[in-house]
């Protein structure tokens, strides 16, 4: 919500705002949205929020014994709305005079509500005893795990605490989807060619198989994907994580704990005593557990991982700089899995028209042609008015030939390695977004997104168009995404 569902009349005493069954008044609205008031107004996020977070916070102002159950109820109401509106992770973070809540869905923040600073101090103070953590030590950033039930159904909670500014701390709450672990490889998003490619390599399963991308693209999600494909029934699977999300039935989990000294390699060594046939190993982020994943691989062992990279050749360099060796990236890197997430247009309504000014200028900017029709969002009732509603994944898969092979030995560097899938007709990951945008899935905004974290380069040709004459650009700000 915007502005304060709370505020102090002259007496003192609390009192509820908002009554968010009916539609804000023009004038309501510009008080709200003044820049003191510090959050925007998104009244269609609030229709079912606010009447019982006003209860929860009128039965908090009477206090005495009812209070622990009324900051229960406010913490839960918070949650249930959450699932409700698919959100994955929550926001509460202090500000000068209060507490703001804020919803991650669809990959986007919104704000929900803003709490007085004494509620929102004891709701952090609530979520602590929650998690069994010391409200005390509040100095120092701590993260647990907490399962809990929202209307009936689990749901793992990632909760993680950081001091801020006026020693308060802010805390992020990473809701956990088991629905996601049942996701097949059809659901990703892939096209049919690229789904053909994993499938493919999955009938002749060896090396290593690696996931790139930024943090929050999906990446586990792919890996979930591919590990519902795996059999199984005749074949056993271990995994080293950190941190663990998803409790697999049947699966050996190991969770890192380098306080106690269960690095990635020490326990990588303890799942090849298990006698694995696969291994997945949450994530490659330096050069210590690069080399014990090429280790493990060696021997003989399918390793799926996820790595963050520009693009799927970019893989090869981060490879390369944790010290891992061009004969054995030749030898066991079997399939890379480059991706990006969108946001799908809202199919109720969502509107054709000709492209704009400034998506014409981007899109010749980037060398990419620029379609007679595009699709872009308006807003309704079912995405809350943001004119999306869901998300899917775009991709890069790159399947390594014998080409590749002998151009890895030879120490070919990314650009000749790119050029040379470009000519055998792999696409990019932002070809594949721009083949969501022709077909109405997506916007150019929101491929905007995905460029981001992707590299230009010269010879790409997006799928079923010919190659004519091309630009290259140089985006500002072009970065790669490095591991952490």
């Amino acid at each position: 919500m915007a502005g304060s569902l709370w505020n102090r009349s002259e007496s003192g005493r609390a009192t509820s705002f908002l009554s968010a069954m009916r539609t804000p008044s023009r004038g309501e609205i510009d008080t709200m949205t003044k820049p003191e008031n510090h959050t925007p107004w998104l009244a269609e996020l609030n229709r079912d929020l606010a009447p019982g977070l006003n209860r929860a916070l009128d039965e908090l102002a009477r206090g005495g014994s009812s209070s622990v159950l009324s900051m229960e109820s406010l913490f839960y109401l918070v949650l249930a709305n959450a699932t409700l509106r698919q959100t994955t992770d929550i926001h509460i973070e202090p500000l000068t005079e209060g507490w703001r809540v804020r919803y991650r869905i669809d990959g986007r923040l919104h704000d929900v509500a803003q709490l007085p600073p004494e509620i929102g101090q004891r709701l952090i103070h609530y979520v602590h005893t929650l998690a069994k953590l010391d409200p005390v030590a509040a100095y120092l950033p701590r993260d647990a795990s907490l399962p809990v039930k929202i209307e009936g159904r689990p749901v793992d909670l990632r909760v993680a605490f950081a001091p801020c500014y006026h020693s308060r701390e802010k805390l992020a709450v990473r809701l956990l989807d088991p629905d996601r672990v049942h996701r097949g490889i059809g659901d990703l998003g892939l096209e049919k060619a690229d789904a053909a490619v994993i499938q493919d390599w999955l009938r002749h399963l060896s090396g290593m198989c690696l996931v790139s991308g930024p943090t929050g693209s999906g990446k586990t999600t792919t890996l979930y994907a591919i590990i519902r494909k795996l059999d199984l029934a005749h074949h056993s699977l271990a995994t080293i994580e950190d941190p663990f999300e998803y409790p697999l039935e049947g699966i050996s989990q190991i969770q890192i704990d380098e306080r106690h000294g269960l690095t990635f390699p020490v326990g990588l060594r303890a799942l090849l005593r298990l006698d694995p046939d696969y291994l997945l190993l949450g994530e490659m982020r330096d050069e210590e557990s690069a080399l014990s994943a090429v280790e493990a691989a060696a021997t003989g062992h399918l390793l799926l991982s996820t790595v963050h990279s520009a693009d799927a050749v970019g893989v090869v360099t981060m490879l390369r700089s944790w010290g891992v060796a061009d004969h054995q990236i030749a030898t066991l890197l079997e399939v890379v899995i480059s991706q990006g997430l969108v946001r799908k247009l809202c199919p109720k309504c969502k509107r054709p028209g000709a492209p704009s000014a400034e998506e014409r200028r981007w899109l010749r900017g980037v060398g990419l042609p620029v379609p007679r029709k595009l699709w872009h969002a308006h807003g309704c009732d079912a995405c809350i008015h943001t004119g999306c509603r869901g998300r899917t994944g775009v991709f890069e898969i790159w399947r390594r030939t014998e080409a590749d092979y002998h151009m890895i030995l030879d120490h070919a560097d990314e650009h000749t390695l790119r050029q040379q899938l470009r000519r055998r007709g792999v696409h990019t990951v932002l070809e594949d977004a721009m083949d969501h945008v022709r077909q109405g899935i997506t916007t150019v905004t929101e491929i905007q997104t995905v460029a981001a974290h992707t590299d230009y380069f010269e010879g790409s040709k997006p799928r079923g168009k010919p190659s004519g004459r091309r630009r290259t650009a140089t985006r500002p700000g072009n970065r790669k995404v490095h591991a952490r």
